[in-house]
């Protein structure tokens, strides 16, 4: 039985990937144990690895490998002695899985800034209206390159690969389809907006507490707002299906919130995170190929309700799982 470890980056937009790819390996020919920081680690979801004991507590963004704790993780990732190792590009992880001679695949929705040819990165502008945001730590992106560099298969967890104007990657890097549900019409699921957030964006509440019948699906569910519901992201089923029956969908870019709209072909409107790499690339990729149309402050969303968002899914575009059926 073939046995892998997955390993999730430190931010919150690979727990949601994380989450959903466990949950699609239920009951498949599979032995997997999982390595995951606070921050990318889903509520009530087992990890084997907790990553963030191997960062330095006073300064986190300085990574090295002269830590006691990486000698002991390596040494229990070779005793559980992998066939192969999905990485959502964590670096302590890759690291380990050169080291040990693993068969590496990087598995991530942030590779997309890695991955984009030099020409449609230019053509998008981003990198140049942002450069203090892609370029403000460079020895983590080496550090990125690097991992990239060292991996049998990078795969970019993005729905830009089923739109009919996909945009062009280096020859080294291929789309991996993101995990989603498709909801069902349901009259009783019909909302007017329904919004996917990570945080309680305060500027995202506000506006939407604006418009009857709006709901929100996050993790912070226990929360009370005026004139706004707030919904557990966990139920997925009741999340789909409210989904599919909304008018637009609201979120701040990630690409988990993007793909689940334009699966259920809902239009979305973007405040995007302007901390976010990932979230801003989005913003404004989907905003390119019209799937999405991105907003800065409060405005009037109802020209925006209904609009057709048009899926196209190529065959030729894979789930992560049914790369593992190809082994």
């Amino acid at each position: 039985m073939l046995k892998i470890l997955y390993a999730a980056s430190n931010n919150e937009n690979a727990r949601i990937q994380l989450a959903r790819f466990i949950k699609a390996m239920v009951g498949k020919p599979f032995i997997i144990k999982v390595a995951a920081y606070k921050k990318s680690s889903p509520k009530g979801m087992s990890i084997d690895w907790t990553l963030d004991c191997l960062l330095n507590i006073f300064n986190p963004e300085h990574l090295t490998f002269d830590n006691d704790n990486l000698k002991t993780y390596f040494n229990q990732v070779k005793y559980f002695a992998p066939d192969l190792v999905i990485s959502d590009l964590e670096y302590f992880t890759s690291y380990v899985a050169n080291e040990l001679n693993i068969t590496l695949w990087q598995c991530s929705s942030s590779i997309i800034n890695f991955a984009l040819t030099q020409k449609y990165k230019y053509d998008l502008g981003v990198f140049s209206k942002y450069a203090y945001l892609f370029n403000k730590n460079p020895v983590h992106t080496q550090r990125i390159v690097n991992i990239i560099d060292n991996s049998n298969c990078n795969f970019v967890y993005s729905h830009f690969g089923d739109t009919g104007s996909a945009p062009a990657l280096k020859e080294s890097f291929e789309w991996i389809r993101p995990y989603h549900s498709l909801g069902k019409k349901y009259i009783p699921c019909q909302h007017n907006i329904i919004a996917g957030l990570i945080h309680n964006n305060k500027t995202v509440l506000d506006l939407l507490k604006t418009y009857p019948d709006s709901v929100i699906f996050s993790e912070f569910e226990d929360e009370v707002y005026d004139n706004l519901l707030v919904k557990n992201i966990g139920n997925e089923e009741e999340y789909f299906c409210n989904l599919k029956n909304s008018n637009l969908f609201v979120s701040e870019g990630q690409t988990s919130f993007l793909a689940d709209a334009f699966y259920n072909e809902k239009y979305s409107v973007v405040l995007p995170n302007m901390e976010d790499p990932e979230s801003v690339i989005n913003s404004t990729i989907s905003e390119k190929l019209k799937l999405s149309t991105s907003i800065y402050q409060p405005e009037d969303l109802y020209s925006y309700m209904n609009l057709d968002v048009p899926v196209l899914y190529n065959e030729n575009i894979k789930f992560l799982h049914q790369k593992l059926d190809d082994l």
